[in-house]
């Protein structure tokens, strides 16, 4: 039994020696559709932004050493609006109308909220409050330069992004393919989801979490189905997964009767890099490889898959995809004891809030590791080291959001 460490080097190593460009192309798709995708190219800005000094306030482009002194009466000489720039010189006395968004005519150098004023005619206005030079504007390249490089290989692309990708021309953006996953649930006591289970019975739930897990993470995940608890059955569901960039099994790794997969893995020639991980929920964690596929053979308990495929499976994926390193691990202030584990690091269910100054985070009840409904009323994952006795109140302990 290895720790989550080194179980976590193991499947580093492994999936940074069989990544290959090859393995994850690259792939074009529309702007609109990149959305959480990952990104394999730099986006670079065609021109300077904003592309010319504009108004971020309606108002009136003035030159300030003009309203240094208030009230002061101009002479309004244009009008200048986002889309229409008005072609005037602002000479002193002068000033010219302006809307958010548009450019600042030559001569301004400050914009003057139009609160700030009080129009007398067509011609003129009022100026009421003093502004210094650059108030009320924004100058050109302030934003980005051309040339410069807004964004960059492995990033997963969010909201803002597109925005900005779209502000610099990027109709379509090559982003990694995604790796394909496939995903086989085990086990004669299992039903699907659309069926009522009788006695000794329960739904396949492990599949969907799975199936959400893998394309969460940026994978084309594929449900195979439930292998039965018979050699044949399992055979051919594992041959057909290891077609795939991933093979995902969730059950028949343990030490039951009839826990055949690792006997099947071998069968087909995985190489099995480790089979157990000192963690809690989800030590019976099988991971190897075959040729390029990757191997997991999970725990059947839900919770236990959950834990081990965010622990395990999705670095993996992240790897092949060249993204960027996964979620950020934060830290808490533990609010009651937690109890350890002399063996395992525990990684459970916990109510997670922010103070207004540091989050604050104790463990969820919850009955073990089948008890889904356990993690559906948590908001987080807290990590408990293992050690005698208890993590107490007060110690900080890492956590992973689940929100």
């Amino acid at each position: 039994m290895i720790d989550i460490e080194r179980g976590l080097e193991i499947v580093q190593t492994a999936a940074a020696r069989l990544k290959r460009p090859d393995r994850t192309p690259a792939e074009r798709v529309n702007l609109a559709d990149s959305f959480d995708r990952i990104l394999r190219e730099d986006i670079v800005a065609d021109a300077d932004s904003p592309r010319f000094d504009k108004a971020i306030r309606d108002g009136f482009a003035v030159r300030a050493a003009d309203v240094s002194t208030v009230p002061a009466v101009l002479r309004v000489i244009g009008e200048s609006r986002a889309g229409l720039a008005a072609n005037v010189d602002v000479e002193p006395g002068a000033c010219c109308e302006i809307m958010t968004g548009a450019p600042l005519p030559a001569g301004a150098d400050a914009v003057v909220m139009v609160e700030h004023t009080e129009r007398l005619t067509d011609g003129s206005v009022r100026i009421l409050r003093s502004v210094r030079m650059g108030e009320g504007l924004l100058r050109r390249a302030s934003e980005s330069r051309q040339g410069e490089r807004l964004l960059s290989p492995g990033r997963r692309i969010q909201l803002a992004d597109v925005g900005a990708m779209a502000s610099v021309g990027k109709a379509e953006v090559l982003v990694s393919a995604k790796p394909r996953v496939a995903i086989v649930a085990t086990g004669d006591e299992l039903v699907d989801v659309d069926k009522t289970p009788s006695s000794g019975q329960i739904r396949n739930s492990n599949s969907y979490t799975l199936y959400v897990q893998a394309r969460r993470a940026g994978a084309a995940p594929e449900l195979l189905g439930i292998a039965r608890d018979d050699l044949p059955d399992l055979r051919e569901k594992i041959r057909r997964g290891l077609e795939s960039d991933i093979l995902l099994v969730s059950g028949g790794v343990s030490m039951g009767k009839y826990d055949f997969v690792e006997q099947v893995f071998a069968e087909f020639g995985v190489q099995v890099l480790f089979d157990k991980v000192a963690m809690k929920p989800g030590k019976p964690t099988v991971f190897g490889h075959r040729g390029d596929a990757f191997v997991f053979g999970l725990p059947g308990n839900p919770v236990s898959t959950i834990v081990a495929f965010h622990m395990f499976v999705r670095p993996v994926i992240l790897s092949l995809l060249h993204a960027e390193s996964g979620a950020k691990v934060l830290q808490a202030e533990l609010e009651t004891d937690a109890k350890r584990d002399p063996a395992r690091t525990a990684i459970v269910p916990a109510f997670v809030r922010f103070d207004g100054r540091s989050y604050r985070i104790q463990t969820a009840p919850w009955k073990g590791s089948s008890d889904l409904i356990g993690l559906v009323r948590a908001n987080a994952l807290v990590v408990i080291p293992r050690g005698e006795g208890v993590m107490a109140a007060g110690e900080t302990a890492e956590f992973l959001s689940l929100e």
